[in-house]
């Protein structure tokens, strides 16, 4: 992908994880509801990191400040540089941009995964050489596919910004449709029957 593309898109994901609202899964702006999850402990997602590993989640859906309209579903989580990303499903990648340092908030590194209903899964801010996959591969749930970083606008705060799409258009990837984020939880943590909640920290258990 052009440089220009992927500044596109990190601009879209508007300072995720630079601050934190103190918001949880609640109200975002001009919005009287954010909800619409599943059945958390059936869910088809889990934790996009390693069994055993616990880490904070800093933003979380409809928080107001960089998840919001298109972004309103979607979490960042707080990790040094260099945390092992795992698959939250299993799926196809079909986009991997890698080149961006720590440090750079003109580009990011990411992974975005197809999954069998269409939905795709997003995984940003990822460190220099920390993509681990091609495109067309194919990962299960659980397969280490990246490291976390601090490319793009990150606000200086190292984390990884997941969320799920009902389709693979986001902005500066090809594609068409509207695909804004859409609500997932994770079957394999605490319960989450309304999404993950900023200011909480959450370990992966095994699935």
């Amino acid at each position: 992908m052009r440089a220009g593309l992927i500044t596109a898109i990190l601009l879209v994901i508007t300072a995720c994880g630079g601050s934190s609202s103190g918001g949880t899964t609640g109200m975002g702006p001009g919005q009287s509801v954010c909800g619409g999850f599943g059945q958390w402990d059936q869910s088809d997602f889990v934790l996009p990191y390693t069994v055993g590993e616990t880490y904070r989640v800093n933003q979380a859906n409809c928080s107001g400040f960089g998840h919001s309209d298109f972004w309103d579903y979607g979490y960042d989580f707080d990790m040094p540089i260099g945390t092992v990303i795992t698959a939250a499903r299993d799926g196809e990648v079909v986009h991997a941009q890698d080149g961006a340092v720590d440090g750079d908030r003109a580009q990011t590194n990411l992974i975005t995964i197809e999954h069998a209903d269409g939905t795709v899964a997003l995984y940003s801010h990822l460190t220099l050489n920390g993509v681990h996959v091609t495109i067309g591969q194919q990962v299960f749930a659980g397969d280490p596919i990246g490291l976390s970083g601090d490319t793009g606008n990150t606000g200086g705060l190292p984390h990884l910004h997941f969320s799920l799409h009902p389709c693979g258009a986001l902005p500066g990837l090809p594609g068409t449709g509207n695909c804004s984020s859409i609500p997932v939880n994770f079957r394999n943590t605490d319960p989450n029957p309304e999404g993950l909640v900023a200011n909480r920290s959450y370990t992966a258990m095994s699935f």
